[in-house]
């Protein structure tokens, strides 16, 4: 697929059919998140790709347990709006493959050397957004086009995270190790999803000379 075009017809998708994308078409997805630019070329990251329905559905419980235990507390109408996020949260479980996107623990030497200066942790956050976590979003990035290419497509995930040490447990994954985002792939269930509208070029781009 020609890549302005795998860019134009990429779409979010939630529901799956039964299609278990092979172990090369795998690989060639991960393989292009390997190769994404990161800060200062750490590379500190892993994927990993969870086919397991026992495992999924692990994850997804201990997602919905996390909903339950957030809005214990909260007033009807927040609890309602919450609650109504768990089943966005949660679909992946019926999704052939979940790339559970984790980042290794480095260090950060300009944020350091800022707090020596003296400037406010406010100031920091303005001056140096998450470099680590910007790598991992143009990984995301390679491999949802990556998907498309393939005739695969996905949905790019972040409120899983909220179970996130619960998750952690279950993968058995390293102390220095934390959870970014979810990517939920595979076949389209429909031939012809709907797309949600994107805005108009002329309201988000400008051009100084």
């Amino acid at each position: 697929m020609e890549l302005f075009e795998c860019i134009d017809t990429r779409k979010t998708i939630r529901k799956y059919t039964d299609y278990i994308p092979t172990d090369d078409e795998i690989k060639r997805i991960i393989n292009s998140a390997r190769l994404a630019p990161s800060a200062i070329n750490a590379q500190n990251w892993r994927f990993i790709a969870v086919l397991n329905q026992d495992v999924k559905h692990k994850m997804a419980e201990a997602i919905s347990d996390k909903y339950d235990e957030i809005t214990k507390n909260l007033d009807e109408e927040t609890k309602g709006r919450v609650l109504s996020y768990k089943g966005h949260s949660t679909f992946f479980e019926n999704a052939p493959v979940v790339v559970v996107c984790v980042e290794i623990e480095a260090p950060k030497f300009m944020g350091g050397v800022l707090e020596q200066a003296g400037y406010s942790k406010e100031a920091i956050s303005k001056m140096r957004p998450d470099s680590y976590l910007l790598s991992m979003g143009g990984a995301v990035e390679n491999m949802i086009l990556s998907a498309n290419a393939l005739g695969l497509s996905s949905c790019w995930m972040v409120a899983p995270v909220l179970a996130h040490d619960e998750i952690k447990t279950i993968l058995n994954f390293a102390e220095n190790e934390k959870i970014t985002t979810l990517l939920a792939i595979g076949k389209p269930y429909s031939e012809n999803p709907n797309k949600p509208p994107k805005k108009d070029l002329s309201e988000v781009m400008q051009i100084i000379k």
